[in-house]
C-alpha cells in the first residue's frame, strides 16, 4: 500500500515554489528584464538600413548607397554582438547566483528529500520543471515589456518588430532556464579547493582574452563581421569586474585587521562582516562595478562615435555642403547659384588636384583667401581654417623665403562693367597683330576665377584695342592676369607686345605695365601678372608656392616649416615648386591623409608664372544647413551633394549608440535585482545576529545603522570601483571599438570624449535603487531586532 504521505511530482513542484516564492519571483523577473532588453536592442538596431538610406545625402546615386548600405551591414554584424552578449553575461551572472541562492535556501529540505528516497534523476526533473516554469513565464512578461515599450517609444510599428523577434527571446529564456538547472543542481559538498582553482583558472583566461581581444582589437577594420570585435567588449568589461571584484576584496580584507583589536562596534562588527561574507557578497560586487563599466563605456562610446563620425565626415567633405562638377568647373554663376538656395550662407570655388612629389601623390586644396575660413570646416578642432590660410598668406616668413609668391590682384572698382585693353605689337616679320586674342584672368568677390576672352576693337598700325564686359558673378571684380595669344596663323614670328594702356569700363585706368617677348613659334604669354613685378623683355625667375602640408605628408617625406619641394600637376604639363610654411594635424577636403594646402590667388599666380594654364576650381564648397542639400542638388542639375554628417554606413553602426543605452538600463535594472535578492539571503542568513546583538545591548536602531553602514560600504565601494574600472575600459576600449567598427572614422578624428548625461542619467537610477535597497534591508534589520530573541542555538 502508497504511503498516503507520499507526494506526487506536480504537488511537490507547486509546494516548493510556494516556500520559496520571492527566489523564483526573483528569478521570473530577471529572465523576464533581460529578453525585454534583448528585444529592445533588437529593435532600436533593426532599422538600420532604412535610417541610413533617408539619411543619404541628395542625388547620391543608388549604387552608392547600396554599397555603402552593404558595408554598414557587415560592421553592424560584427559589432551588435557585443551589446548582446554582454547583456547575456550579466543576466547569467545574476541567475547564477540567484539559483546559488535558492539551492542554499532548500539545502535541509533538499537533504530531507534525498534521505526519503528522491534520486539525482528526480531531482535533476524538479530543477528542470521549475526552471521552465522561470523561463516560461519570465520569457512572456519580457516580450510584453518589450512590446510596450516599443510601441511607447517608436509606435505600433516598433511593437511589431519587438513581436516578431520572440524566437530570440524564448532562445535567451531557455539559456537562462539551463544555466538555472546547472546553479540548482551544484553539490554543495563541493570541494573549495577545486572550486578555488577552477575560479581562479577562469579569472587568468578572461585576463588572458581580454589582453588578446584588445591587441588584435587595433587591427581590425570594418566592414566584416570579427569575432574580435564582437567579443573583446564583453570580455574586457568582466575582465574589469572582476579586477574590481579582486581590488574590494584585497580592500575588505585589509580593513578588518585593525578592527580584530579596535573597540568600538561600528568599526569592528562592519568590517569584519564584509571581510567573512565576501563569497556572498561578491557576485554584488561584481554585477554593480560590471554594470557601472557599462554605463561609462556607453556613454563613452556613444560621445566618441558621434564625434568621430561627425569629424570624419567634415574632413572628407571640407565645408558643410560640397557639389564636385568635375570635368567641369564652377563659374562665379555657379557659385551665385549656390548662395541663392536658402540655408546656404556662403559658398566658393576649391581646386581639388592630385600633385605628384617624385612618384608620389598627395591631395591638393586651394580656397580663396578671404572667404575660404568662413567656409571651411573646422572639423570639431581637428584643423582651424583661418590658422591654415594665415600660415600660407602671411608676411612672416622664414629666413630665406623672400622668393615666394604673394598674389596681388587689382581691383576694378565696384561700378566697373568691363576691361579695355590697348597694346602696342612689333613684329619682325609677318605682321600678326589681327590674330591676337588677349585673354583677361579675372577674379570675383568670392574669389573664383574666370579666364575671360577680350574681342579686337581697333588695330591702328602697330596699336591693337580689344575689350570685354565682365562676366556674372559677385563685384567687384579683380585682374589676376593679362594673356596675349595669337590666334590660327600660318606662323608666329618673332616680337614684342607691351601694354599701353588697361582701363576698367566705367571705371578708371589701372596703372598696369609689362612687355612680352614672343619666340619663333609661341602662341601664348603671360604680359601681365598680378605678383607685384614687372614683366619685360629678361625672363622673369618664378617663385615657390607657399603650403601648408598635413602631419601625414611631413612624415612621409620627412619634411618640416622651410623645406621646399618641387612637383607636377598630376594629367598636366604644370610643375612648381613648394615651399612648406606650417605643418597641421589635417587639411579638411582633401582626398588623401598626405595633402597640401594653399589660396586660390597664389597658386593661379605660381601656375601662371610657369606657363599660361591654370587650375580651375572644380567643386563647390559652401557653408550652411545640412538640410538645403536637396534644393543645392537641384540648383545643379541633380548633382550628388556631399554633406558633413555620417555617411549611409557610418550611420548604420550608428543605431549601436541607442543600443548600447538599451543594454546598460537592462544591466543596472538587472543588478538592482540580483543585489536585492542576495541582500535578503544574507539578511537571512545573519538573522541569529541579530538576538545576539540585542542580548549585548545593541539597540534595534543601532543595528539598523550599522547594517545600513555595512551595506552602503559594499554597494558604495562596489559602484566607485565600477567606476574606476570603467574609466579605465573607456581609455583603452572606447576609441578602438569605435574604429572597428564605422567604416568612414579618420585617425585624426578620434579621441575619447564621451557622452555625459544619458551616462549620469544611468548611473544614478542605479546609485538610488541601491540607496532604496540599503534603506530597505536596513529599515528590516531594524523591526527584525526589535523582535528578536536569543534561541537555544545562538546561547
Amino acid at each position: 500500500m502508497a504511503d498516503p504521505r507520499t507526494i506526487g511530482t506536480a504537488r511537490l513542484v507547486v509546494r516548493r515554489a510556494r516556500a520559496r516564492a520571492g527566489h523564483l519571483a526573483a528569478l521570473s523577473a530577471t529572465v523576464a528584464v533581460t529578453v525585454a532588453t534583448v528585444l529592445l536592442i533588437l529593435v532600436v538596431t533593426g532599422d538600420a538600413e532604412s535610417l541610413a538610406r533617408a539619411a543619404a545625402a541628395a542625388g547620391t546615386p543608388e549604387d552608392e548607397v547600396a554599397a555603402a548600405v552593404a558595408v554598414g551591414a557587415a560592421s553592424l554584424a560584427s559589432a551588435l554582438p557585443s551589446l548582446l552578449v554582454t547583456v547575456a553575461v550579466v543576466a547569467g551572472a545574476a541567475v547564477a547566483q540567484l539559483g546559488r541562492l535558492l539551492a542554499a535556501a532548500r539545502e535541509h529540505e533538499t537533504d530531507t528529500a534525498r534521505a526519503r528516497g528522491l534520486s539525482r534523476g528526480q531531482a535533476l526533473v524538479l530543477h528542470a520543471i521549475e526552471a521552465l516554469s522561470v523561463g516560461v513565464t519570465g520569457a512572456i512578461a519580457g516580450a510584453v515589456a518589450a512590446a510596450g515599450l516599443a510601441s511607447a517609444i517608436g509606435g505600433t510599428d516598433a511593437a511589431s518588430a519587438a513581436r516578431s523577434q520572440a524566437a530570440v527571446g524564448a532562445l535567451i529564456a531557455l539559456l537562462l532556464a539551463v544555466i538555472l538547472v546547472v546553479a540548482l543542481a551544484r553539490r554543495s559538498n563541493t570541494r573549495r579547493r577545486g572550486a578555488r582553482a577552477t575560479t581562479i583558472a577562469a579569472v587568468v583566461l578572461v585576463a588572458a582574452a581580454a589582453a588578446l581581444g584588445l591587441w588584435q582589437l587595433g587591427f581590425a577594420r570594418p566592414g566584416g563581421f570579427d569575432p574580435i570585435v564582437a567579443l573583446t567588449p564583453t570580455v574586457v568589461l568582466l575582465a574589469a569586474a572582476l579586477a574590481a571584484l579582486a581590488a574590494f576584496g584585497v580592500v575588505a580584507r585589509i580593513a578588518a585587521l585593525p578592527a580584530a583589536r579596535a573597540r568600538g562596534l561600528e568599526t569592528a562588527l562592519g568590517r569584519r562582516q564584509i571581510a567573512r561574507r565576501l563569497p556572498l557578497s561578491g557576485v554584488a560586487v561584481m554585477l554593480v562595478a560590471l554594470t557601472v563599466s557599462q554605463a561609462i563605456l556607453a556613454g563613452a562610446f556613444a560621445g566618441t562615435w558621434a564625434a568621430a563620425a561627425t569629424d570624419s565626415a567634415a574632413l572628407r567633405v571640407g565645408a558643410d555642403l560640397r557639389v564636385d562638377l568635375a570635368p567641369q568647373s564652377a563659374s562665379p554663376a555657379d557659385l551665385a547659384a549656390a548662395t541663392a538656395v536658402e540655408g546656404i550662407d556662403e559658398g566658393v570655388g576649391a581646386v581639388t588636384d592630385i600633385l605628384e612629389f617624385g612618384d608620389d601623390e598627395v591631395s591638393l586644396v586651394a580656397l580663396p583667401a578671404a572667404l575660404g575660413p568662413e567656409v571651411m570646416t573646422d572639423a570639431g578642432g581637428a584643423a582651424d581654417p583661418e590658422a591654415l590660410v594665415r600660415a600660407v598668406t602671411g608676411e612672416d616668413e622664414d629666413a630665406g623665403a623672400g622668393d615666394v609668391v604673394r598674389a596681388a590682384p587689382v581691383t576694378l572698382g565696384e561700378g566697373a562693367t568691363g576691361l579695355s585693353v590697348i597694346v602696342s605689337t612689333q613684329w619682325t616679320g609677318a605682321d600678326v597683330s589681327g590674330a591676337l586674342q588677349p585673354l583677361a584672368i579675372l577674379l570675383d568677390a568670392r574669389g573664383t576665377p574666370v579666364a575671360q576672352p577680350l574681342s579686337l576693337t581697333s588695330i591702328d598700325g602697330a596699336q591693337v584695342g580689344a575689350e570685354a564686359g565682365l562676366p556674372d558673378g559677385a563685384a567687384p571684380w579683380t585682374l589676376a592676369a593679362l594673356i596675349v595669344r595669337v590666334g590660327p596663323t600660318p606662323g608666329v614670328p618673332a616680337g614684342t607686345v607691351t601694354l599701353d594702356q588697361v582701363s576698367a569700363v566705367g571705371g578708371e585706368a589701372l596703372d598696369l605695365a609689362g612687355s612680352v617677348v614672343f619666340e619663333r613659334g609661341d602662341r601664348e604669354q603671360v604680359v601681365w601678372l598680378a605678383d607685384g613685378r614687372e614683366r619685360g623683355p629678361a625672363a622673369v625667375p618664378a617663385e615657390a608656392l607657399r603650403v601648408a602640408v598635413s602631419e601625414a605628408f611631413g612624415a612621409r617625406f620627412g619634411v618640416a616649416v622651410g623645406d621646399r619641394l618641387d612637383y607636377r600637376v598630376a594629367g598636366t604639363g604644370r610643375r612648381g615648386e613648394v615651399l612648406v610654411t606650417a605643418v597641421v594635424e589635417a587639411i579638411p577636403g582633401a582626398s588623401r591623409a598626405d595633402a597640401v594646402f594653399a589660396v586660390t590667388e597664389d597658386l593661379l599666380v605660381a601656375s601662371l608664372q610657369r606657363g599660361t594654364s591654370f587650375a580651375l576650381p572644380g567643386s563647390v564648397w559652401a557653408a550652411g544647413r545640412a538640410d538645403s542639400d536637396a534644393a543645392l542638388s537641384a540648383a545643379f542639375d541633380d548633382r550628388a551633394v556631399r554633406v558633413a554628417a555620417p555617411g549611409v554606413a557610418d550611420r548604420m553602426v550608428g543605431v549601436l549608440v541607442p543600443g548600447w543605452w538599451v543594454a546598460a538600463g537592462g544591466a543596472a535594472l538587472l543588478a538592482l535585482i540580483a543585489t536585492l535578492a542576495i541582500i535578503r539571503s544574507l539578511a537571512l542568513a545573519r538573522g541569529p545576529e541579530l538576538a545576539v546583538l540585542r542580548a549585548l545591548g545593541v539597540t534595534a536602531g543601532r543595528q539598523a545603522r550599522l547594517r545600513a553602514g555595512e551595506l552602503g560600504a559594499i554597494l558604495g565601494g562596489s559602484a566607485l570601483l565600477g567606476v574606476a574600472a570603467g574609466t579605465a575600459v573607456a581609455l583603452v576600449l572606447a576609441a578602438p571599438l569605435v574604429r572597428a567598427t564605422t567604416p568612414g572614422i579618420l585617425p585624426v578624428a578620434l579621441s575619447l570624449q564621451p557622452t555625459w548625461l544619458p551616462l549620469i542619467g544611468v548611473v544614478t537610477v542605479l546609485v538610488a535603487g541601491l540607496a532604496l535597497i540599503v534603506v530597505g534591508a536596513s529599515l528590516g534589520v531594524g523591526r527584525a531586532a526589535r523582535d528578536a530573541l536569543v534561541g537555544e542555538e545562538a546561547r
